[in-house]
């Protein structure tokens, strides 16, 4: 069954971006308070909404965020914008979060990433957190022109595919194939795990998916 797209959330998206300072490359929402799901969150009446922010230059975005929205932050924020970029950058998956924030009315949690962190990831599943979470439905509320970033926005969904399919059998349904995408980045990748199988396969075995998926020829518009 399809997502249900909140009637509101577009206008409501926009009226929160207009809290933060301009110069992203990408922001998009995801979660409940975006699409309306199956399951203990279905009927919960205010969900927090979940933002992700991909900036150029994280100093130079936290310095303004700083400005503007001086209580977001935790006690970081009396290190300064080059501290909590160098946490960002340095540590986890390369997202900084403030979560918890009434912003417009709403309860939000928004996380930053740098466009370069963002690109690696969807093209080398780094560590498949932003990349994951862009593996399954979400709601873009802005993105500019940066081609490398479309570019890798698009790898990242057709490399999602082609591992999908090599992890499943021979004959499975559309449901089958969108429920092995979202759970790709929950997958274990110990050496053990299925996904490191997965990765060492033949180069030739994914070119071979690639080209079943993906013929030459085919009429791309």
């Amino acid at each position: 069954m399809a997502l249900q797209a909140l009637h509101s959330s577009g206008v409501g998206l926009r009226r929160i971006l207009a809290h933060f300072p301009e110069d992203l490359s990408l922001a998009f929402a995801y979660g409940s308070a975006v699409y309306r799901q199956a399951g203990p969150s279905a009927h919960q009446e205010n969900p927090m909404l979940d933002l992700v922010f991909t900036v150029d230059d994280p100093v130079a975005w936290h310095a303004m965020n700083l400005k503007k929205n001086w209580s977001h932050y935790s006690f970081l924020k009396l290190l300064g914008p080059r501290i909590i970029s160098s946490i960002q950058n340095n540590y986890g998956a390369g997202v900084y979060f403030n979560p918890l924030i009434r912003c417009d009315g709403k309860l939000i949690k928004y996380g930053v990433i740098s466009t370069g962190t963002l690109i690696e990831d969807l093209l080398n599943w780094n560590n498949l957190y932003i990349a994951g979470r862009l593996q399954k439905p979400v709601k873009i509320v802005s993105m500019n022109e940066n081609m490398a970033l479309r570019a890798a926005l698009d790898k990242n969904l057709r490399s999602a595919v082609t591992t999908a399919c090599l992890m499943l059998p021979e004959s499975f349904s559309e449901e089958d194939l969108f429920i092995e995408i979202a759970g790709l980045s929950y997958s274990d990748k110990s050496p053990e795990g299925q996904f490191t199988q997965l990765m060492t396969l033949p180069r030739t075995l994914q070119q071979q998916i690639n080209h079943i998926m993906d013929p030459p020829g085919r009429n791309r518009d």
